[in-house]
Order: C-alpha cells, then structure tokens, then sequence
C-alpha cells in the first residue's frame, strides 16, 4: 500500500523475530490479551522497521500476543529512513500546587543537583538537561550530564514519584506541553529527550529499552482496524507463507476508508492520515 508519499506492507511476520524498543506495563498487556482474546482479532498493526524489524509502535500489542501463544503478528512494515517518518518524545504535564517548590523537593528527594534557570514561555527553549518546566517560567537543569537513557530513566521516577502521592499525569508531544503550560492548563512539565532513528534502532537490535512511553514515531499514514484474526496468529501447523495467504485474503475483501489527520478513531486521536479497514 501507498499514502502521502510512503509506501508500507501490511502483513504477517514471526513474533519472535520482532524487536521491541521499549519496555511494557504488565497490567496493560494482560488488559489487552484479555480484550484480543474476546474479540478474537488484532485490531492494529504493529508498526515495525523493514531493515531491522525493530517495533516502533505496539510493544503492549506484541507482549498481548506473546501472552496468547501467538506464532505471527500483524505488522505494517515501513521505510524508516524515510524523511516522512518523524520522532518525537512524550512528556509528563501535571498539576500540582507550589510547583516551584515541588519540583525542588522532588529533585531533592531523589539526590539530584540541578540549576534553576529562566525559561521565556513566550519562546521557550531549554537545554537537553533540563528535566522540569514549571508555569511561572523556571526550568530546572540537571547538573550532571546523563546519557539519553539514564535521563529518561530519571525523567519517568520523577512521573512515577508525583503519581504516587496522587497527582494526575497526562502524556503529550513537546511542542503540545509547552502550549499547555504558556496556557496555564497544566503547571510542571517533566521533560524527556528526543531519541534519534539510529539511536532507537541500535536499542532494539541489542535488546536495550527505554522506558514505556518515551519515542513518539509521527507517520504520514497509518492502517487501522485491520482485524487480523487470532485463529491465523495462533495457527501451530500453517506456514510462514500459508498463514500471510489466508490473512491476504481477510483484507483483500474489505474496502479502505481514507481519513484526514486529526481524526478520531476508537477514542484516539490521530496527527496522521488514516486508512480505516472497514466491512
């Protein structure tokens, strides 16, 4: 198939043989094996690499799948060092009161130095360390160096350390926490970096992962509701090639809704083009 100028192929391909780049929250994948298993189908496709078979969006869906014994797995198999393709990071956005003052004693708590510095929320920028952000213009910059990974790692205590003392977290693209925060919505940013194609893609190779929800993959298109049925995935005596024969033949007799980005589908919405399986 072929949209916006990127060519993809949807089809299935040895689970195993996939590589995850980051890491899963058990409570999910189990919710998501349970929800697969009912429904008796894959909604979404995996999207994967085609070079290296690194997964770059569903590591819940291909745990779920590994959960259900599943030989193959859906996956749309894209170009990735196509232009087209774009990375980005997801950040943490909180309420909280004094954020001033709980970002330092959250620093403090977990034995981090840092350096306070003026961030001008009417063109904001900040340095690769500069962990927090708060509403009234501070940032808050690690004064050790951290490679990309320590940093993230610290990035997601931090997140998990406000949750546990009650605070709401919501997950957004950079450039969407800044607005919210120059908007006042939202008060303390916990910020993480931006990982590059080949950085994402020597972690999955070598079995190294991220935290859950840091790489933030932007496609010009994406294939939805492909509804891959678990009778295929789990097939123990088909083929490679019998079982990517019988899973052609489920999509060939559906027809393929194009949708515009910013479009909802299934309570999600979407920054790209869509192509909707239906009937």
């Amino acid at each position: 198939m072929s949209s916006s100028n990127l060519s993809f192929k949807i089809s299935l391909l040895d689970i195993d043989a996939l590589k995850p780049h980051e890491e899963v929250i058990d409570a999910l994948v189990e919710s998501l094996a349970d929800a697969m298993a009912t429904q008796g189908v894959v909604r979404d496709p995996l999207i994967v690499d085609q070079d290296e078979l690194v997964i770059l969006d569903g590591m819940h869906r291909h745990s779920a799948l590994k959960r259900l014994k599943c030989r193959f797995a859906p996956c749309c198999l894209v170009n990735y060092t196509s232009p087209l393709i774009r990375v980005g990071s997801w950040f943490r956005l909180f309420n909280v009161n004094n954020p001033l003052r709980t970002a330092e004693k959250l620093l403090e708590d977990h034995n981090l130095e840092y350096a306070k510095k003026n961030v001008d929320m009417r063109n904001p920028s900040y340095d690769p360390q500069t962990i927090i952000i708060t509403g009234n213009g501070i940032g808050c910059s690690l004064a050790k160096l951290l490679d990309p990974i320590e940093f993230s790692r610290q990035a997601v205590i931090l997140e998990k350390a406000l949750v546990r003392q009650g605070c709401h977290v919501d997950y957004l693209p950079e450039n969407v926490s800044v607005q919210n925060l120059q908007s006042g919505r939202v008060n303390l940013v916990i910020s993480l970096p931006t990982f590059t194609k080949d950085q994402i893609r020597a972690y999955g190779t070598q079995g190294l992962l991220l935290p859950h929800k840091v790489t933030r993959h932007v496609m010009p298109s994406r294939p939805l509701r492909i509804d891959a049925p678990l009778a295929i995935l789990t097939d123990q005596l088909s083929t490679h090639t019998e079982a990517n024969r019988k899973f052609g033949e489920t999509l060939s007799a559906r027809r393929v809704d194009r949708r515009p980005p910013g479009s909802v589908v299934d309570g999600r919405r979407y920054e790209e083009e869509l192509l909707v399986f239906a009937g």
